[in-house]
């Protein structure tokens, strides 16, 4: 038996109904393809599946109550990985090194919630389909490694690619807050102060209830409210950066069944950009208005003058990635119609100096806690 295993090259469990577990492969160094479609009752896959050195094509399509396929991979040899319909499968392993060869992944109709930041490992991707992914809310940032690949999150339209900036190797915090999912996006920081003056960090929990019952009495005041695609809003202040809540509200349009959006806000002080951040996220047809949120807090004193007003601007700005035709590989405009409804922050009381902020615009000058 250990020799048979020793020269397969090719593994084909198709449609094995009574096949539960999958054992350990380890004494498969040849093999080269790995068939488990179809397999319904496959809950357990072994770990060593993500070490095998000659695996080429991995297919596990239809597994519904396949939870885990490995908690690491690394697949040197890899060039598809179709996981479709695994309607249980509920994370994605960790890419523990470059895998070059990998060129399609296939993630449909499954329950992956989140995407590890390592994907920017697969180097060479071409294709990642997450259609049908409902707890799928965010792209990683490491996306931004892999300059050929075309992320396909709907059915009706072209596919994304990602992105413009070149995003830092760490992973990034969870920050950002979408109003109605309860859900935290990773914020990615391009350009950070030398000094970390700033900090951008997830909102306070007690504040929750009280933002939800802002937004509507907001969305009705439209004349106080921005309506541009780039906003920005100024404020004064003296010595530290003051702890700030941060939030907008983006309208999404009609005909868009679900799409990838880019958000964007950066912090200038004395017209020197000191921080940016960004996270893109996915939107479905079921929620027309997203409101994001997150705090900016000073995290040192001595940085920005104490005795002189200091001037500070925070730019809010809506993009979408590159869409692209399926069909003619054409660039895409009639769907960049998401618009930047309001934007807003608020200043807390506690562990700020009330006399040492200002706002031009009076709208934005009251405290929240």
């Amino acid at each position: 038996m250990l020799q048979m295993l020793e020269s397969l090259s090719v593994i084909n469990l198709e449609d094995c109904k009574f096949l539960t577990n999958l054992p350990s492969l380890r004494e498969a160094p040849l093999l080269t393809t790995l068939r488990l479609d179809k397999c319904s009752n496959l809950v357990n896959i072994d770990e060593s599946i993500g070490f095998l050195d000659k695996l080429s094509l991995l297919s596990a399509k239809h597994c519904t109550k396949l939870k885990t396929l490995a908690p690491c991979i690394m697949l040197t040899s890899l060039e598809t990985l179709d996981l479709r319909w695994c309607l249980s499968l509920e994370s994605f392993p960790k890419v523990l090194g470059k895998m070059e060869k990998i060129t399609r992944i296939y993630l449909d109709g499954t329950d992956i919630n989140k995407l590890s930041f390592s994907i920017g490992n697969f180097v060479e991707l071409e294709l990642l389909s997450v259609k049908g992914c409902r707890r799928l809310y965010q792209l990683p940032g490491g996306i931004s490694k892999m300059p050929k690949v075309k992320v396909l999150v709907g059915y009706e339209y072209g596919h994304y690619q990602f992105f413009e900036q070149e995003l830092s190797s760490e992973v990034p915090p969870s920050a950002m807050l979408i109003d109605g999912y309860d859900q935290y996006l990773d914020v990615y920081y391009p350009h950070v102060s030398p000094k970390n003056a700033i900090e951008v960090c997830s909102p306070n929990p007690l504040m929750h209830s009280d933002f939800r019952l802002l937004f509507p009495k907001l969305s009705r005041e439209e004349d106080q409210l921005c309506s541009s695609r780039e906003s920005s809003i100024h404020f004064s202040f003296r010595n530290k950066f003051p702890k700030i809540a941060l939030c907008c509200s983006i309208s999404l349009p009609l005909l868009m069944s679900v799409l990838v959006l880019n958000f964007k806000f950066k912090v200038l002080i004395n017209d020197t950009m000191q921080f940016s951040a960004l996270c893109n996220f996915i939107v479905r047809e079921w929620k027309m208005n997203t409101t994001l949120w997150c705090d900016l807090e000073g995290k040192m004193e001595g940085v920005f003058s104490k005795q002189e007003w200091n001037k500070a601007e925070i730019v809010f700005e809506l993009d979408l990635p590159i869409l692209r035709n399926r069909r003619n590989g054409n660039l895409t405009n009639s769907c960049l119609r998401a618009s930047l409804s309001w934007s807003l922050i608020r200043v807390y009381e506690e562990g700020n100096n009330k006399e040492y902020v200002e706002f031009k615009d009076p709208i934005s000058n009251f405290s929240i806690m």
